[in-house]
């Protein structure tokens, strides 16, 4: 009225309502979608305004109501929006005037608002971003080259034009020291030779450069270099972490597939296949299956996975992160896409949604992290995977079979199968040698919903028609609302009968849906039924019982009393099946604990079979497997003669099957990406696809649609709803996920790998945000430069060392890293490549090339990692690193080699800035500290590789100045100057020939490379 009258004393005249409503749809909901509800959507809303649907955005916030209806001026949205400094939208220019005048309008026809619209975060529509568009290849730009710099490649006329647009010079090219000595470094991870560098500055073929890129591109220390980049980019560890962080004795096969991938130049599109699908694409390749080490790199929760028992909240959880991880890991490395910042709402700065991310996630709902069997020999995993094709067809016969007995409409097998279902539901609420009367479960409890007027029903299945004296509704008392019986017990309902599980013609037998029924609080509701004939019972709940600002049904226990005097089971309902229209599936909730014989708080009555047994874990295991041999006896009756045989057949090939594959030699193990596996205690196999539900705000108790396995719609060119023959099968989802990566439409995947490969030759990608190409990332320095290295990189058969050619022969790469004034002041950070970068050299080639120089660096590849530490297996492992020796044979492998432990870091290495496995690293950082001094000097390693280098340079002359001139060579590249060696030869007279050589291993010459 109030409205009616204000709008009457300013002289507007009302539309009708669906004239308004269709202003608000075409001009007002616009707005509100592209500009508000980044912040102010339904999921998390800042100052609690969602303006999601007009029920939210007429309540208000934190500050009160936003939007008074009819009254424009009062209303804080419009002053919020309008003005000279408006203080919203807080990203992105302030609405124009247009915008904010059909607001006004709005609220003054009364803030109209379909009760049918909710809106939809649409602040990406119609709008591109770099990321996200088609692979167009760029011209290459012409530009003229400046005297001694010649343009070798198109990377240095991209790279010109860019120097040219900012008045900028490139840089001369360094000399050929510097540049053996950077090749080699950033190839290998180790110094050049003298001798390869005396060679190399002698040869004055014009395609002396060529031909060493090429030599050390064949080496296969290239692979062991850049196999350490990739294994950052996917936290590749061999423990666990968490707080059992116990060690993976197999995860080291993937780490030589790697290196091997590398050296032998496979396709990058293969490399990822490989990763994601090659057990499934390629099963005869043992490397195929060793690939999919890269699901199972990352972290792993062992007391989650292995110590929390099924059907637990915390069980949930930890399944969810294992498969975020899985998916961040595939995501982040392939695409350099967060997609995983989708888990709890649609991404805040990217249009990802959080279907996507949920799709994503059932990608990997099939596969667990374990050890898997594999045979190097190829011939020996040709027949171990035939034989597991086999056996998976025998298995597909079997279920087959199953389905055909599933059609047998026969009592006895569903009172049986339902007897056995309340009995696997007991044993998993029981922790181990559970006994007694207490209560393991609470009861059904429907979804959460936000309105109270929202249908919902459960009902139970009596096998068969059978007459009915009595329904008890037992209302739920929960233990964590201890003090709330009666909890969810509806406040409008009717229960119903039929012999038809659809309910079309039920029968009425109480109905309390006309007016709020009073709650029965600990008593239990009892509706006479007069021996009415039925098979199914349904609670139908029309309003639902109000918790915390949302609303849910409950029950705890539904009891059938049976109309027959005599019966052996006066609750027809106990054991019985039960369906619902949706139902929290989480610790004490479950369909099945609405008929297991308990209330919320101690057992309601007990079967004779159960008084025997008395609760005991042993009891119900005991009760489970006679109820088995009872069912499989009665099924044995039903069936003809053919499928018996049939069956015998199935039972008689798949025992020859496993008797070959027992036959086998021993396999080899890697701990990888695994669906069968033996269990161990908790961790068991999916058996199948686990269902994947979108959780809201990420809450695995807050479970929404069930999810199909899919991609990123964020690509509307490439299907992101993966069309499967059989989408239960999970090898079928990641080779789906592989091929929409690996798709060439696919603008990401190379864009990706190409600034990967120039950031580890550069120190810095053309995106200096490698795994975040959205607006929360870096734009590219040079755009063009970077589609043209994606589109050459594709066109040329994706070949990793082509890509590397084409980057290092260039003008660009052989720069002086010389700072100049004029660079300086114009671009300080190097960002447009006016001169090369100088760069620190990482704590594996650090430590690698203190072992080379001394000449005791183990060369030999792949195996068993080192492990360079004291270690111990207990309740949570010891790592001790102080009592190793360093002078074990372990101590001299290649840092590529060194076993990887998450919780308890190497000291050395990570004061050098080594990548953190428990989180992935597409950049490490690099600092210089007092404490990095502190331990090139002091650490026993250096020590010792210092020892070793004295004896190295005292075998090769007696004379000190000679021994300072190689030890300058072995170490720098170069003679000493006089100053130089007449320094340090006084300081190894004084102090040692092996402290002599801590001082060339602390120089910055030999950290530094230029």
């Amino acid at each position: 009225m109030r409205i009616v009258l204000f709008a009457f004393a300013m002289g507007i005249c009302l539309p009708a309502p669906a004239r308004a409503d269709e202003f608000f749809r075409d001009q007002v909901a616009p707005i509100l979608e592209r500009r508000c509800l980044a912040c102010h959507g339904a999921e998390e809303p800042k100052g609690g305004l969602s303006l999601a649907d007009g029920r939210r955005a007429l309540a208000g916030g934190d500050s009160g109501q936003v939007i008074a209806a009819g009254d424009a001026q009062g209303s804080l949205l419009l002053d919020y929006v309008s003005g000279d400094s408006p203080l919203m939208p807080k990203e992105g220019p302030p609405l124009d005037g247009r915008q904010v005048a059909a607001i006004r309008e709005w609220i003054g026809q009364g803030a109209p608002w379909p009760a049918d619209l909710k809106l939809v975060d649409k602040r990406f529509e119609g709008q591109s971003w770099w990321s996200l568009e088609p692979l167009k290849r760029p011209q290459t730009p012409v530009v003229a080259a400046p005297a001694g710099w010649p343009i070798r490649t198109p990377l240095d006329a991209f790279v010109l034009a860019e120097l040219n647009r900012r008045r900028l010079a490139p840089s001369p090219q360094a000399g050929r020291r510097t540049i053996i000595r950077r090749l080699t470094y950033n190839l290998h991870g180790l110094p050049p030779t003298p001798q390869e560098i005396e060679a190399f500055e002698s040869d004055r073929a014009p395609d002396a450069y060529e031909r060493l890129v090429d030599r050390l591109l064949a080496s296969p220390r290239y692979g062991e270099r850049w196999a350490r980049h990739w294994l950052d980019l996917v936290h590749f560890g061999e423990t666990h972490g968490y707080d059992k962080d116990k060690t993976r004795e197999n995860a080291w096969p993937y780490r030589d597939y790697v290196v091997q991938s590398l050296n032998e130049d496979k396709p990058y599109s293969l490399f990822v296949r490989e990763q994601l699908a090659g057990d499934v694409l390629y099963p005869h390749d043992p490397d195929a299956v060793v690939a999919t080490g890269l699901i199972a790199a990352g972290p792993w929760d062992f007391v989650g996975h292995v110590e929390l028992r099924e059907g637990t909240t915390d069980k949930d959880i930890a399944r969810s992160n294992d498969r975020d991880d899985m998916l961040m890991t595939t995501v982040s490395t392939f695409l350099s896409v967060t997609a995983h910042c989708a888990r709890c709402h649609d991404h805040k700065f990217d249009p990802i949604l959080q279907a996507d991310y949920y799709r994503l996630q059932a990608v990997f709902a099939g596969v667990d992290r374990a050890d898997r069997p594999y045979h190097r020999d190829p011939e020996l995993q040709r027949r171990r995977a035939a034989l597991g094709s086999q056996r998976q067809l025998l298995a597909a016969r079997q279920q087959a079979l199953d389905e055909k007995l599933a059609t047998f409409e026969n009592s006895d097998l569903a009172r049986l199968d339902a007897v056995l279902a309340d009995l696997e539901a007991r044993r998993a609420a029981l922790p181990a040698g559970a006994a007694g009367d207490d209560s393991p479960t609470n009861g059904y409890h429907s979804a959460i919903m936000a309105r109270p007027d929202e249908p919902k029903w459960v009902q139970v299945d009596l096998g068969e028609p059978k007459p009915i004296g009595e329904i008890h509704l037992v209302p739920a008392r929960p233990t964590d609302f201890p003090d709330t019986p009666g909890f969810g017990f509806p406040v409008r309902f009717a229960i119903e009968l039929s012999s038809d599980a659809e309910f079309s013609d039920p029968q009425i037998l109480a109905d309390h849906t006309g007016e709020d029924f009073a709650n029965p609080g600990a008593e239990s509701y009892v509706a006479p039924a007069g021996g009415a004939v039925a098979r199914y019972v349904r609670i139908r709940a029309t309003r639902l019982w109000p918790r915390t600002n949302d609303y849910v049904f409950a029950l705890a226990e539904l009891r059938v009393i049976s109309a027959q005097d005599g019966d052996s089971q006066p609750n027809l309902a106990l054991g019985a099946g039960v369906t619902a229209l949706d139902s929290i599936e989480a610790g004490r909730w479950s369909t099945a604990h609405l008929v297991d014989g308990f209330d919320s708080r101690k057992r309601f009555e007990r079967r004779a079979e159960d008084l025997a047994a008395d609760g005991h874990r042993e009891g119900v295991e005991a009760r489970i497997e006679q109820v088995s041999r009872e069912r499989q006896q009665r099924l044995m009756t039903l069936l003809d003669d053919a499928t018996r045989s049939e069956l015998d057949e199935v039972r008689h090939e798949t025992a020859e099957v496993e008797d070959q594959l027992a036959s086998l030699p021993p396999p080899d193990l890697v701990y990888a990406a695994a669906s069968d596996f033996r269990p161990q205690s908790n961790f068991t196999p999916a058996d199948g696809c686990r269902p994947i539900h979108l959780l809201q705000r990420g809450n695995v108790a807050s479970r929404g649609d069930l999810m199909a396995p899919g991609a990123l719609s964020c690509l509307p060119w490439l299907e992101h709803h993966f069309q499967l023959e059989r989408p239960e099968d999970e090898a079928s989802r990641r080779v789906a996920l592989a091929r929409w990566i690996t798709d060439p439409a696919n603008p990401l995947t190379r864009r990706s790998i190409v600034n990967r490969v120039w950031q580890y030759h550069f120190g810095r990608g053309l995106v200096d945000t490698p795994n975040d190409f959205g607006r929360m990332g870096s734009q590219p320095t040079h755009p063009a430069l970077l589609d043209w290295l994606a589109t050459e990189f594709l066109a040329g058969g994706e070949s990793l060392k082509r890509l590397h050619r084409l980057i290092l022969t260039s003008s660009v790469y052989r720069q002086s890293s010389a700072a100049r004034a004029d660079g300086q002041r114009i671009d300080a950070g190097n960002r447009y490549l006016w001169r090369m970068n100088r760069a620190r050299l990482d704590a594996e080639s650090v430590r690698d090339a203190a072992l080379f120089v001394a000449g005791k660096l183990d060369q030999a590849m792949g195996g068993p990692s080192a492990r360079q530490f004291v270690f111990k297996d207990d309740h949570s492992p010891v790592y001790d690193y102080e009592r190793f020796d360093v002078e074990q044979p372990g101590s001299f492998r290649r840092g590529v080699y060194r076993f990887i432990v998450r919780s308890v870091p190497d000291p050395f290495m990570d004061c050098l800035d080594s990548a953190d496995p428990s989180i992935l690293t597409p950049q490490r950082n690099t600092t210089l500290t007092a404490l990095q001094a502190l331990a090139m000097l002091n650490n026993p390693f250096m020590l010792s590789q210092s020892r070793h280098f004295a004896r190295r340079l005292e075998g090769v002359s007696a004379d000190p100045a000679e021994q300072v001139r190689q030890g300058w060579l072995l170490a720098l590249g170069r003679p000493p100057r006089s100053e130089e060696s007449e320094a340090l030869m006084a300081y190894a007279k004084r102090h040692g020939l092996a402290n002599a050589c801590r001082l060339i291993f602390n120089s910055n010459e030999f950290l530094f490379v230029d």
